[in-house]
């Protein structure tokens, strides 16, 4: 039986005073009062999120609520302050400073952050894994302040700037990392050859690599980048405006593709599914150059294959589905190409097999 109201908000705030992660994002609005809060009654906080604000009301008072949650969450390994405007290089660099167990921070679209900011706040991280933000300045810069973090393994770069890397200069001053193992570049349409280079140059060991929407990179820098990373395993050229005819070497260990959306054809599958025998997972979305004949190529070689995706590829035959269920026995999954008629007895048998058809 309930002693009193007083009784159950002591209960209440007991319980609350262990939450190790709090999700506000996309909240009406947000103060520095209302971090200041957080810090008081949340101190064992392990992940924080208070991403993409509607509103943001008075600035000054923020400095009050950055100060609390700064000098408080010592336990914080995970925080996303994305489009919290007001942070500034001396901000990111005292919230970073206190965070001693720092894995993973989000910051996209904090325009007032500087290559300095990230500089001197990297310093003070040695435990961050994870890095995520929108840059406005050219993300080569950033290469040398990654390879004074022997932790930082993953970056994630988001809208960066349209200024192009021209100055081989760069090239003289390249820092190998080979501690990063994860490089997410979406989104970022100004980046052409010259600039992959120098990232591949700087990340030998990269293990995922996403471009997708990355429209001015020719097949010749994918090739490259193909070479360069032996130990690649995830490559994402959703949009990439690429065929892939000229993949004429091995690639042992790349698992996942996703080529949706690009001018992939029948020759280029049968290139890939010769070099890229180890893929488990592939993505043909909206591929509308590729036939029967190129998935044939895939499930004849690809001896591994668990995920396709034939979505919006019309020129595609149905009939297809059964064929690659029955022939390729480790296929776990597949999105069947337009006009694939779903017939429950034949779903049955499928289902018997290990493999479900969307």
């Amino acid at each position: 039986m309930v002693r009193s109201l007083h009784h159950v908000i002591l209960c209440s705030l007991l319980i609350l005073s262990t939450l190790t992660s709090l999700t506000c994002s996309c909240i009406k609005s947000i103060n520095g009062t209302d971090l200041s809060l957080i810090a008081n009654y949340f101190p064992l906080l392990e992940e924080l999120d208070l991403s993409y604000p509607k509103k943001l009301e008075n600035y000054e008072s923020f400095l009050n609520g950055v100060e609390a949650i700064s000098s408080t969450l010592f336990k914080l390994r995970k925080v996303n302050l994305s489009y919290h405007y007001y942070i500034n290089n001396q901000l990111l660099v005292h919230l970073f400073k206190n965070w001693k167990l720092l894995e993973e921070a989000v910051i996209f679209g904090c325009n007032k952050i500087t290559n300095t900011g990230i500089a001197l706040a990297l310093h003070e991280t040695p435990t961050l894994r994870s890095l995520s933000l929108s840059s406005y300045f050219e993300p080569v810069s950033l290469l040398p302040l990654v390879s004074n973090n022997p932790s930082l393994s993953e970056i994630i770069f988001d809208y960066t700037s349209e200024n192009s890397v021209e100055n081989s200069n760069f090239l003289k001053d390249i820092v190998v990392s080979p501690q990063l193992k994860s490089l997410d570049l979406t989104l970022n349409y100004w980046l052409v050859d010259e600039s992959i280079k120098i990232f591949v140059s700087s990340f030998p060991n990269l293990q995922l690599l996403n471009l997708s929407h990355c429209c001015n990179i020719s097949e010749e820098a994918i090739c490259h980048v193909l070479k360069r990373c032996h130990k690649i395993r995830h490559l994402d050229l959703t949009y990439c405006e690429v065929k892939l005819h000229g993949l004429n070497f091995e690639v042992p260990n790349l698992e996942v593709l996703n080529l949706s959306y690009t001018y992939v054809d029948d020759e280029a599958l049968k290139a890939i599914s010769m070099k890229c025998r180890g893929l488990l997972q592939l993505s043909l979305e909206d591929c509308c150059n590729v036939r029967e004949k190129g998935v044939k190529h895939v499930i004849e070689n690809c001896t591994q294959l668990r995920e396709i995706n034939l979505k919006g590829c019309d020129k595609v035959h149905s009939n297809i589905v059964a064929l690659m269920v029955f022939s390729r026995p480790s296929l776990r999954k597949i999105t069947a190409p337009p006009h694939y008629c779903f017939d429950y007895e034949e779903m049955k048998v499928f289902s018997r097999q290990g493999c479900l058809v969307y």
